[in-house]
């Protein structure tokens, strides 16, 4: 399908007939590929996501153009259009070990494939440690009953270095970070495709001795500057940009044109960074009717994905019942805006 200038999106873990069928049905109009082919019912991410023991995972082998053109086809003979697909980021780039030009490299690979089959997007984290350990399950607490997630950083007294991790500071990570980006953003603007890097989430400025320098506006900033090219984007997570403390309509309109792809969530702060409920679309601190009618005003073209969602009453780990009422808010306050 063609999909409209601002879609509907969903990342999706498998290419089933049930999930392709299911996403589209609800409204649906675009989707994060998966990379492998897999036609197996499967959640793309637990309740509770889980606990990073060491160090990054190793760098995949690059796409195969056969397979990712296959499991396109697949997509669009459900009239899904693809939106983006995402890119993984190695230990190697991550800590700056020996290896990383060769994983550079592979992603190289990557987004000459990703090109080559038309895929406007590829969105990746630079997160060495990601703070999972402070996420918890608020059951039954949400509105009539829901399951609501939460973050509460208090939950992680103990600030150790993770083995095999070790400390690292904010200039030790913005380093690697820009010469990654000064490696691969003119790669992604030979093959056509831009990449979209997501704010560290949750976003505390340093977990167990590492830090995170996307945690806040300013390194998103510092980010766009360090190779000032459109292929060098911003994956808008208007969720993270509410638990900062920070007004996300405003951001939209301070970032439009680079941004490349969305999370479009909310959430209820606590404590600006380091505590905060993952909600409805309806009743966080996030106003989501201006996130759209910014995103309108801006001329962003790309999808938004609702990300997250409460757990409903008979919902399963896929939580489709969650998503279906998630799309519907999102397909009503896209019409309220155009």
């Amino acid at each position: 399908m063609n999909a409209p200038r601002i879609a509907i999106g969903k990342v999706i873990a498998d290419v089933s007939s049930s999930t392709l069928r299911f996403y589209r049905q609800i409204g649906v109009e675009a989707v994060t590929m998966p990379s492998r082919w897999n036609v197996r019912v499967t959640p793309t991410r637990p309740h509770i996501p889980p606990t990073q023991r060491g160090p990054a995972p190793a760098q995949p082998p690059p796409w195969d153009r056969a397979l990712l053109a296959r499991i396109k086809e697949r997509i669009e003979a459900f009239d899904l259009a693809v939106g983006a697909i995402n890119l993984p980021v190695s230990g190697n780039i991550l800590m700056g070990l020996p290896g990383r030009d060769a994983d550079i490299e592979a992603i190289g690979t990557c987004l000459r494939v990703a090109g080559e089959l038309g895929i406007p997007v590829a969105a990746y984290n630079f997160t060495a440690l990601r703070p999972s350990e402070g996420y918890g399950s608020l059951d039954g607490q949400g509105r009539g009953g829901a399951d609501l997630r939460d973050y509460d950083a208090a939950r992680v007294p103990d600030q150790s270095p993770v083995e095999g991790v070790g400390r690292h500071d904010a200039e030790a990570m913005w380093a690697r970070l820009e010469y990654f980006l000064q490696a691969v953003v003119p790669m992604a603007e030979a093959a056509g495709v831009r990449i979209a890097v997501h704010p560290n989430d949750p976003p505390v400025p340093v977990f167990r001795g590492v830090a995170q320098p996307l945690s806040d506006l300013a390194g998103l900033r510092r980010l766009l500057a360090a190779v000032d090219s459109p292929y060098n984007c911003l994956f808008m997570d208007t969720g993270v940009i509410t638990e900062l403390g920070e007004d996300a309509a405003a951001a939209i309109r301070e970032f439009g044109p680079r941004i490349a792809t969305v999370h479009f969530r909310n959430v209820r702060v606590l404590e600006p960074r380091y505590r905060y409920v993952e909600t409805f679309h309806d009743e966080g601190d996030a106003d989501l009717l201006e996130c759209m009618r910014a995103f309108h005003e801006v001329g962003y073209e790309g999808m938004l994905d609702p990300d997250h969602t409460p757990r409903l009453s008979g919902d399963g780990l896929d939580m489709r019942q969650g998503f279906a009422l998630a799309v519907g808010q999102m397909i009503a306050l896209r019409r309220a805006v155009t």
